[in-house]
């Protein structure tokens, strides 16, 4: 299922470079949100944006739903810049599923890459779990091509970073050394739950 909105996103590439450093980032201001692309099927999660004293977040909202909001990037990108930075918190998680099955494999938070395409897809999605631990990976039920990692168990409902390196983690997955999209994925429609999280500062950088 998720194969169906690759294709739709569309690219930017903005590239900041600071103390010797290269970062590409995803922005959630109101302009950035303009160069982001909504696709999925069926009722459609909500996300919407919003500023505090930290800069711009993006919230999302699931309720039986699932919609991908991303875009495309450069083939190139993870050369210089192989790592992917995601902060998120979690504010309504799920409650009793099993992510292991297609009726439970829905994610509360996660960011997707890979090779995008509608037939033979490669796609990894660093995903939140509250049930699975911290570096547990598994094929999706769904998808053959598709690869969950779980790279965030915190149960806090406070902001957290982590920083995982794509590129090898695609190399090992995949036998791939590149992503040609970034997306973030809230869904609930295996589930049917309501769930609701939080994403800030994603970006790729060279160290």
């Amino acid at each position: 299922m998720l194969m169906r909105i690759i294709p739709y996103f569309i690219t930017i590439f903005l590239i900041c470079i600071t103390a010797n450093a290269k970062e590409f980032r995803i922005d959630f201001s109101d302009e950035g949100m303009k160069l982001l692309k909504k696709r999925g099927f069926g009722k459609k999660t909500i996300y919407t944006n919003g500023k505090d004293d930290k800069g711009w977040f993006l919230k999302a909202e699931a309720d039986g739903t699932a919609t991908g909001l991303g875009m495309e990037i450069e083939k190139d990108l993870l050369e210089e810049m192989p790592f992917l930075n995601i902060t998120f918190k979690i504010e309504k998680d799920f409650t009793n599923i099993d992510q292991k099955t297609k009726d439970g494999h829905d994610w509360t938070a996660r960011v997707m890459v890979g090779h995008g395409k509608k037939i033979g897809a490669k796609l990894v999605s660093l995903a939140h779990s509250s049930f699975l631990e911290e570096g547990y990976l598994q094929q999706s039920p769904w998808t053959k091509g598709s690869r969950d990692y779980v790279i965030s168990n915190d149960k806090s409902g406070e902001w957290h970073t982590r920083k995982i390196n794509v590129r090898e983690l695609l190399e090992k997955t995949h036998g791939i050394s590149f992503t040609n999209f970034v997306a973030i994925f809230s869904d609930s429609n295996n589930s049917k739950q309501k769930i609701i999280a939080y994403y800030r500062d994603i970006y790729f950088s060279s160290e």
